[in-house]
């Protein structure tokens, strides 16, 4: 018995990622995202599904859109790395966590806001990767925030449903 739970609840970060990956690509609508977005946002829900709020290594994970407005609102960054973070920070808030985030914040404006912080980071990124990455994202942010909350309730509402192999 023991070795059925410590399956699963030893979470690695690849577990992590293939967990929200394979939810992902479950929840959003096939064909209209490239598979590198698809890998990206798995990742920012990954890390963020392991990584402490006091986290004293990296930029710890906001609290909610409030404290994203006063870190990247009324800033004006051209740091790439920091754009990115603020819509990773709004991707997470404004998608995952659109029904709570929604009884206190206009999620549709913090749409337009990740929108913007990529569109940003896009023109900023010395890596030409990301520069694609993040111009796409900006562009497909509204849907990418709208699958995240579709995921969102999607794990709440099966939330006692354990998959064992």
């Amino acid at each position: 018995m023991d070795s059925i739970f410590e399956e699963l609840f030893a979470v690695n970060a690849e577990r992590a990622f293939k967990f929200f990956l394979a939810s992902l690509r479950e929840t959003a609508v096939t064909g209209i995202y490239r598979d590198d977005e698809m890998f990206y946002v798995a990742s920012i829900l990954a890390h963020y599904s392991q990584t402490s709020r006091f986290d004293t290594t990296s930029m710890p994970c906001m609290a909610n859109l409030s404290e994203v407005f006063d870190n990247f609102i009324l800033q004006t960054s051209t740091d790439s790395e920091v754009l990115e973070f603020g819509g990773s920070q709004v991707l997470l808030f404004a998608g995952f966590f659109r029904d709570q985030m929604s009884r206190r914040h206009n999620v549709k404006w913090y749409d337009q806001v990740g929108q913007s912080l990529y569109e940003k980071a896009s023109q900023h990124s010395p890596n030409l990767k990301k520069r694609a990455l993040f111009d796409r994202l900006s562009e497909s942010f509204p849907g990418w925030t709208a699958t995240c909350g579709n995921l969102s309730r999607t794990l709440r509402e099966n939330r006692l449903l354990l998959r064992v192999n």
